[in-house]
Protein backbone atom coordinates (compact mmCIF):
# COMPACT_ATOMS: atom_id res chain seq x y z
CA UNK A 1 0.00 0.00 0.00
CA UNK A 2 2.90 2.55 0.67
CA UNK A 3 4.80 2.02 -2.82
CA UNK A 4 0.88 3.05 -4.82
CA UNK A 5 0.93 6.12 -2.08
CA UNK A 6 4.15 7.21 -2.52
CA UNK A 7 3.65 6.73 -6.44
CA UNK A 8 0.73 8.86 -6.86
CA UNK A 9 2.34 11.45 -4.36
CA UNK A 10 4.95 11.55 -7.43
CA UNK A 11 2.60 11.94 -10.00
CA UNK A 12 0.61 14.23 -8.62
CA UNK A 13 3.46 16.78 -7.84
CA UNK A 14 4.72 16.11 -11.54
CA UNK A 15 0.98 17.00 -12.68
CA UNK A 16 1.02 20.01 -10.71
CA UNK A 17 4.54 21.44 -11.93
CA UNK A 18 2.61 20.64 -15.86
CA UNK A 19 -0.74 22.11 -14.54
CA UNK A 20 1.22 25.56 -13.75
CA UNK A 21 3.14 25.53 -16.98
CA UNK A 22 -0.02 25.13 -18.94
CA UNK A 23 -1.13 27.99 -16.96
CA UNK A 24 1.91 30.56 -17.92
CA UNK A 25 0.92 29.01 -21.58
CA UNK A 26 -2.83 30.48 -21.02
CA UNK A 27 -1.91 33.69 -19.00
CA UNK A 28 0.25 34.57 -22.24
CA UNK A 29 -2.23 34.14 -24.59
CA UNK A 30 -4.26 36.12 -22.42
CA UNK A 31 -1.76 39.24 -22.53
CA UNK A 32 -0.57 39.00 -26.32
CA UNK A 33 -3.08 37.25 -28.22
CA UNK A 34 -6.47 39.09 -29.63
CA UNK A 35 -9.31 37.34 -29.11
CA UNK A 36 -11.20 35.24 -31.56
CA UNK A 37 -14.57 34.30 -32.06
CA UNK A 38 -14.28 30.88 -30.07
CA UNK A 39 -11.27 31.62 -28.41
CA UNK A 40 -11.77 35.00 -26.30
CA UNK A 41 -9.63 36.30 -23.70
CA UNK A 42 -12.63 35.82 -21.20
CA UNK A 43 -12.56 31.91 -22.65
CA UNK A 44 -8.93 31.73 -21.62
CA UNK A 45 -9.58 32.80 -18.29
CA UNK A 46 -12.55 30.60 -17.50
CA UNK A 47 -10.31 27.65 -18.63
CA UNK A 48 -7.38 28.95 -16.06
CA UNK A 49 -9.92 29.24 -12.87
CA UNK A 50 -12.33 26.29 -14.07
CA UNK A 51 -9.60 23.55 -15.03
CA UNK A 52 -6.53 24.29 -13.93
CA UNK A 53 -7.21 26.07 -10.74
CA UNK A 54 -9.43 23.55 -9.35
CA UNK A 55 -7.29 20.37 -10.35
CA UNK A 56 -4.38 22.21 -8.47
CA UNK A 57 -6.31 22.83 -5.23
CA UNK A 58 -7.32 19.19 -5.54
CA UNK A 59 -4.25 17.88 -5.66
CA UNK A 60 -1.82 19.85 -3.15
CA UNK A 61 -5.07 18.64 -0.86
CA UNK A 62 -4.41 15.08 -1.73
CA UNK A 63 -0.17 16.03 -0.69
CA UNK A 64 -1.35 17.68 2.23
CA UNK A 65 -3.74 14.84 3.46
CA UNK A 66 -0.60 12.59 5.00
Amino acid sequence: MGKDRKHMKRLRKKRIKSIKKQVDKHEEKIEKENGRQDTTKDYWQKEIDDKFLKKIKEDEDYLDEE
